[in-house]
């Protein structure tokens, strides 16, 4: 059995991405990659990072450029004619954002510094698998469809009511008053092609159903995360309360809380990827667990986890705010994608990639 260590730079400018393509006689040939190589037993994953992207391409990603992980792989090739050749890949996974200036100085090159091609491709052909990549590659396009920005929804019955500006002729099984201003605030409110986590709590599973269905149903451009008892009662063969595709497809996770990824039955969960909530360090280690579980499983990838609360919030005055250090901390032992919750605002994405996060979520200040 052979066993590398392997560092990935997912290199991108806006909602571009940077890929290679392998030569015929390399392993998993003919497929395109992410840049990126060995970890010597000297180095750090992120130093081998800069290394190895600097000698395939010529691009100093030391300075200037945004480093922030996106998580661990790791990945069996087997071999069945010559078991000793299988080889278990670590992949140590990290999202590269050029600057301005370094996509232009870089944007012409066809060809690396091993003659391999170089190909930008659009993130809507990547995460659509319009490029093959090797097998251990497919999990970081399902982290990848997962958005930078994800609104949170409020309970229903805290939204204020605003004045219904615009027609719609679908007819809703949301019946009583509430119900109906939460739709009517989100059909309005939400930025267009917004992912957004219906996070309803307080609701029963029958009125969750409505409100996400309704509210799928008037939005067709956004896409939804969902409590994953909502998702098992709405992709039960036996029940499935979903039988229109175009809906059923708006629907991209299911979440687990902290204490339901500690309770619940993973096996028994329907087959949206995950996301799940995590607030310390023991958590961040149980979500790693069930990451890997079900990669081993051949299951839907976890593709993020909630950390917070990052900073102190009016919806949470309770909780005990992480502060950057901290979450910092967290984000560095976390496997998957972290995003940061609590306190946030969407122009803080740099910030919580430079403090090793990936994507971010909140309520009020998400919204127009």
């Amino acid at each position: 059995m052979i066993k590398i260590d392997v560092a990935v730079a997912v290199i991108q400018f806006d909602e571009q991405y940077l890929l290679g393509f392998r030569n015929a006689k390399q392993h998993q040939g003919n497929r395109y990659e992410f840049v990126g190589g060995k970890i010597e037993a000297n180095e750090s994953a992120k130093q081998a990072l800069i290394r190895e992207v600097f000698e395939e391409i010529g691009l100093d990603i030391a300075n200037h450029s945004v480093i922030n992980p996106l998580g661990v792989l790791r990945h069996h090739y087997a071999d069945t004619e010559m078991p000793s050749k299988s080889k278990r890949v670590c992949l140590h996974v990290f999202r590269v954002t050029l600057n301005e200036q370094q996509f232009k100085q870089f944007a012409h090159k066809k060809e690396g510094c091993e003659g391999q091609q170089l190909h930008w491709v659009s993130q809507e052909d990547l995460i659509n698998n319009k490029y093959s990549l090797p097998d251990a590659n497919k999990t970081i396009l399902q982290w990848l469809k997962l958005p930078s920005t994800i609104v949170i929804t409020q309970e229903v019955g805290s939204v204020t009511a605003i004045k219904e500006s615009t027609s719609c002729n679908y007819q809703s099984p949301v019946k009583d008053q509430s119900s109906q201003q939460w739709l009517r605030y989100y059909q309005q409110k939400l930025p267009h092609q917004a992912c957004v986590y219906v996070r309803l709590k307080q609701s029963s599973l029958s009125q969750r159903k409505d409100q996400v269905l309704a509210l799928m149903a008037i939005r067709p451009d956004i896409k939804l995360i969902i409590d994953y008892e909502l998702a098992n009662y709405l992709y039960d063969p036996n029940n499935m309360a979903i039988n229109n595709m175009t809906i059923a497809d708006q629907i991209i996770a299911q979440h687990l809380t902290q204490q339901a990824c500690a309770d619940t039955d993973i096996e028994l969960l329907s087959g949206l990827p995950l996301t799940i909530s995590a607030h310390s360090s023991a958590s961040i280690q149980q979500v790693n667990k069930v990451a890997q579980y079900r990669l081993n499983h051949d299951l839907s990838p976890v593709v993020g986890v909630f950390v917070s609360p990052v900073q102190a919030t009016n919806t949470h005055p309770e909780a005990t705010a992480l502060g950057w250090e901290e979450f910092s901390i967290l984000a560095e032992d976390s496997e998957v994608p972290v995003i940061a919750l609590g306190g946030i605002a969407p122009e803080d994405i740099g910030q919580v990639r430079h403090y090793q996060g990936d994507k971010i979520a909140g309520i009020s200040k998400f919204l127009p």
